[in-house]
């Protein structure tokens, strides 16, 4: 038991020589338990990780097509004339355009 124990930490060591087998999930470790070698139970356990973030993606990304809009705050369509009045010399020039606009609906 020993040696096998030995040689499957040799080759680990080997396949993933930035890994610490320290900080192996517990679930690596029950498998090694259920006699699959380390370094397939290891590479089990992050193909497992994998799939999970790959749905979390899929999952992420269909909520985004269905969701209203985001929360952040966005830039305003429309500045009220004390707006204007508050802006920097840069901020009238950046946003010009949309002032102008704005302006139209000043009445």
């Amino acid at each position: 038991m020993k040696e096998r124990i030995a040689k499957e930490g040799e080759e680990f060591r080997s396949l993933y020589p930035g890994t610490d087998m320290q900080t192996l999930p517990d679930s690596v470790w029950n498998d090694v338990k259920r006699g699959i070698p380390l370094a397939a139970a290891y590479a089990l356990a992050e193909r497992r990780r994998y799939c999970t973030e790959q749905k979390a993606l899929e999952y992420n990304k269909e909520n985004l097509k269905r969701s209203s809009g985001s929360l952040e705050p966005t830039e305003p369509d429309y500045y009220s004339p004390a707006e204007v009045r508050a802006m920097s010399q840069n901020e009238v020039r950046a946003n010009y355009d949309k002032i102008m606009r704005s302006m139209q609906k000043w009445r």
